[in-house]
C-alpha cells in the first residue's frame, strides 16, 4: 500500500508540480498558447490563427484542448500547461498498466512510469507545450490497445486502437500513422504472422471510426482555407521529410543524430542502459511484448533518422518503448542480484549528488539577479534535499530492491523546485512576461516587435492581442503573411516611424543599434525616438519629447 501510494505520488508530483508557477517560454510555448488563446477569443476553431494570420503547420488537437482548459480555468500558464501535463501523466499511467498487465510485475510497471517522469529531459519536454507529447500519448495508447487486441482478440481493443490513432493524427499529423503502421508491421514480421492474421487489423468498423474522427476537421479546413491542402499535406508532411519544406526553419543532421539524444533522454537513469548488454535470465519471458516495444523503438528511430527534418524532441515518440524495455531489464536484474541492486543504488545517488553540485555551480557562475536569487533560495533547499537523498540511500540499502525506483525517483524530483526557481530568475531571458507587464501599463493600443516573432512569441499571449511585425523574418508567419488579409499585422520600419499615433516597438537588445542605423539610412529623424524601457534581453523604443537612443 505504501509502495503504491509513494509511486503514484512521485508520478503526480513530477507531472503537475508548479506547472503554473513559471512563465511561458518564447518560441514553441508562446506560439501554441497564442494560437489556443486566439481560438478561444475569436471562436474560430477550424483554421488555427497565429498573430491574426492562418497558421497551418500543426493540426488542432492541442489547441482545442488548451482552449477548453482556458475557458474553464482562465487565461494563465497553469491552464495551458495542464494539457501537456495531463498527457505526460496519462502516458506514464498507461506504461504502468501495460507492464503490470503483460509482465505480471507491478514493480516493472511502476519502475517504467517513475523512470519516464523523472528522466530530466523527458520531464522538461513532457511539461512543455508541444504537440509531440500529445501525439506520444495517443500513439502509445494506440499501440498498447493493438497489443491488447493481439493477445486477446477482443474487438473493442481494435476499435480503441483506431480511435487513439485518429487522435494522434489530429495531434501531430499523419506521421502518427507511419509510426504506428511501421511499428506494427515490424512486430508482425518478427512474429511471423500470416497475411490473414495481419489483415484482421484493417477492420471496416475501425477504418470508419478513424475517418469519422479525422476527416471532418481536414475537410472543413480545406474548405475554409484555399491553400490548406497543399501547405498541410505536401509542404508540412512530404517536403519536411524530404528536407525541401518551405520555409526551412528546422534542424537537419546526420543519420546518427538521435543516438546520443535518445541516451540523453534517460538522464540520470542512463547509467542503467548497460543492463541491455548484461546476461538476462528472464530473456525468454514476455517475448511478444518485448518484440513490440523493440519494434516501436527501432522503427521510430529509423524513421526520424532518415527524415530530413530533425528536432531534439521528435524521438519522444519512442521514449515510452525504450523506458519500458529498460524497466523490465532493471526489474529482472535487481530482483535476482542483491549486489547489483546495491551497485545501482550507489551509482544512482552519486549521479543525483553530481546534479545537485552542478546546480550549485551554475548558481555561482551567474551574477546580478541570478546570483542574489540563488543565494536566497538554493542553500536551504539543497541542504534539505541532500538530507533526504542520504536517508533514501540508506533505505535502499536495507529494504527490498523494488523500492529502488521510487526512492531514486523521489530524490531526482528534489531538483524540480530548484529548476523552477532558476526559470523564474531567468524570466526576462526566456519569456516576455515582464515586458508585457510594462507594455500593458504603457499603452492599451498596438504594440510592434522587430523582425523575430518566434524569439518574442510569449509577448502575444500575455498581451492577449496580435502584434505588428516590423520587417518580418518570421518563418512561422510566412504562410499567413502572404495572405491578402495579413496587411494590418505587418509593417516596414519606415511605416512604423511615420505611424500616428506612435506605436511602441519591442526589439532584441542586440539589434538596437541595427534598428537605429536603419532609421538613419531611411532619413528618419531619430531625435524624438528613445529607449522607453529595457527588460532583460529586450528594449522598448518609442517616440518621446526628449531623449536619445
Amino acid at each position: 500500500m505504501i509502495y503504491r501510494a509513494l509511486s503514484w505520488f512521485i508520478i503526480l508530483f513530477a507531472c503537475f508540480y508548479g506547472i503554473g508557477s513559471y512563465p511561458l517560454f518564447d518560441d514553441n510555448e508562446g506560439l501554441y498558447a497564442s494560437v489556443a488563446r486566439n481560438m478561444l477569443s475569436s471562436g474560430q476553431f477550424i483554421v488555427p490563427h497565429l498573430n491574426g494570420v492562418p497558421y497551418l503547420e500543426k493540426p488542432p488537437m492541442l489547441y482545442w484542448l488548451m482552449a477548453g482548459s482556458m475557458s474553464i480555468f482562465g487565461i494563465n500558464e497553469w491552464a495551458v500547461r495542464l494539457i501537456p501535463a495531463l498527457m505526460f501523466f496519462a502516458t506514464a499511467a498507461m506504461m504502468q498498466r501495460f507492464l503490470t498487465r503483460h509482465t505480471k510485475s507491478e514493480t516493472a510497471g511502476f519502475a517504467a512510469a517513475i523512470m519516464m517522469v523523472t528522466s530530466l529531459p523527458l520531464l522538461a519536454m513532457g511539461r512543455m507545450i508541444l504537440c509531440d507529447m500529445t501525439m506520444t500519448c495517443f500513439l502509445s495508447a494506440a499501440l498498447m490497445q493493438f497489443y491488447d487486441w493481439y493477445t486477446s482478440a477482443r474487438k473493442n481493443h481494435l476499435l480503441a486502437f483506431w480511435a487513439f490513432l485518429a487522435l494522434a493524427v489530429l495531434s501531430k499529423g499523419f506521421v502518427a500513422v507511419i509510426l504506428a503502421g511501421g511499428s506494427i508491421g515490424v512486430f508482425l514480421l518478427w512474429q511471423r504472422a500470416t497475411f490473414n492474421e495481419a489483415r484482421k487489423i484493417v477492420s471496416l468498423p475501425g477504418i470508419l471510426l478513424f475517418f469519422i474522427i479525422t476527416a471532418p476537421w481536414h475537410i472543413a479546413a480545406a474548405l475554409q482555407e484555399p491553400g490548406f491542402a497543399w501547405f498541410y499535406f505536401i509542404n508540412e508532411h512530404l517536403y519536411r521529410f524530404l528536407n525541401i519544406r518551405e520555409p526551412h526553419d528546422y534542424y537537419t543532421g546526420p543519420l546518427w543524430y538521435y543516438l546520443p539524444r535518445v541516451l540523453g533522454y534517460l538522464v540520470p537513469w542512463a547509467f542503467c542502459v548497460w543492463l541491455f548488454a548484461a546476461k538476462d535470465a528472464a530473456a525468454s519471458t514476455h517475448v511478444a511484448a518485448k518484440r513490440l516495444l523493440w519494434s516501436w523503438l527501432c522503427f521510430s528511430l529509423l524513421f526520424f533518422s532518415v527524415s530530413g527534418g530533425k528536432a531534439n524532441y521528435y524521438m519522444i515518440a519512442g521514449a515510452p518503448a525504450l523506458i519500458m524495455l529498460l524497466a523490465m531489464q532493471l526489474e529482472n536484474h535487481i530482483a535476482r542480484n542483491t549486489r547489483l541492486a546495491r551497485f545501482v543504488t550507489c551509482a544512482g545517488f552519486i549521479l543525483i549528488l553530481i546534479l545537485f553540485g552542478f546546480s550549485r555551480f551554475f548558481c555561482n557562475s551567474n551574477s546580478g539577479e541570478f546570483y542574489a536569487g540563488c543565494q536566497g533560495a538554493s542553500w536551504p533547499a539543497i541542504a534539505n534535499s541532500l538530507l533526504y537523498v542520504f536517508i533514501a540511500m540508506i533505505l535502499c540499502w536495507r529494504i527490498p530492491a523494488r523500492w529502488l525506483p521510487p526512492l531514486l525517483g523521489g530524490s531526482i524530483l528534489l531538483l524540480l523546485p530548484l529548476l523552477i526557481s532558476g526559470v523564474n530568475l531567468a524570466n526576462g531571458y526566456v519569456s516576455q512576461k515582464k515586458a508585457a507587464d510594462y507594455l500593458s501599463s504603457l499603452t492599451q493600443g498596438d504594440v510592434a516587435i522587430y523582425q523575430e516573432f518566434e524569439e518574442l512569441s510569449s509577448l502575444a499571449f500575455y498581451l492577449e492581442k496580435p502584434l505588428i511585425i516590423i520587417d518580418s523574418i518570421s518563418n512561422d508567419l510566412l504562410y499567413g503573411q502572404r495572405q491578402p488579409a495579413s496587411k494590418p499585422y505587418f509593417m516596414t520600419l519606415s511605416q512604423w516611424a511615420a505611424h500616428k499615433p506612435a506605436i511602441p516597438l519591442v526589439i532584441l537588445r542586440r539589434r538596437l543599434f541595427t534598428v537605429m542605423d536603419s532609421l538613419r539610412e531611411k532619413h528618419v529623424d531619430i531625435r524624438h525616438i528613445c529607449i522607453l524601457k529595457q527588460v532583460a534581453r529586450v528594449a522598448v523604443i518609442g517616440q518621446c519629447e526628449k531623449g536619445a537612443p
